[in-house]
């Protein structure tokens, strides 16, 4: 695991404020782009990954770095070595949503600084940005409702492959009620 402050200068990345829309139009033209890789049934984001060109590490405790971009080097997500695989899949795909949403931007205006989006970053709002990615990602609109009004939470966290607090999560941000046609 990369020390969270390293040799070379880093800048922590830098929000974009992104619709809806524009992230779900990020996510389409980079699945386009990899037609073979499929994420409907909760597989591996490895492909994907190596599609964009992004190394996965493992690491002990502590665990404070999730994206690393140095200046001269592969981008690397970094998951805990002992991680729960949901939990490490949608990490992985808030990983992905910073380099797709804010490296780009944070490099541009950093020229000479390296990009780590922390796991406890200085200001959420990047953060926040990624989670979103990664919901949309992992968890597309049409797809989760469907699931959402078929069996709920456990349903849709097994059959998305990710953690059911997620699962919640996403529920909220699409504001659905807990029946269909409930108030």
């Amino acid at each position: 695991m990369p020390k969270a402050y390293p040799a070379y200068p880093y800048v922590e990345p830098v929000a974009v404020d992104p619709s809806e829309d524009e992230i779900e139009r990020l996510i389409r033209d980079m699945l386009s782009q990899s037609p073979a890789i499929s994420l409907r049934d909760g597989g591996t984001l490895d492909p994907l990954c190596r599609a964009l060109n992004v190394d996965v590490e493992y690491a002990a405790p502590p665990n404070e770095i999730l994206l690393d971009v140095p200046l001269d080097g592969r981008a690397v997500i970094w998951l805990p070595r002992n991680g729960r695989p949901r939990h490490d899949r949608l990490m992985l795909a808030m990983g992905l949503g910073h380099w797709m949403l804010h490296v780009p931007n944070t490099r541009q205006l950093h020229p000479k600084a390296g990009v780590q989006a922390l796991y406890k970053p200085a200001s959420p709002r990047a953060m926040t940005e990624a989670r979103r990615f990664a919901y949309q990602l992992l968890m597309p609109q049409s797809a989760f409702i469907s699931l959402w009004y078929e069996g709920r939470a456990m349903l849709t966290a097994e059959t998305l492959n990710v953690p059911t607090q997620a699962v919640y999560d996403r529920a909220k941000d699409l504001m659905l009620t807990a029946e269909p046609g409930a108030a």
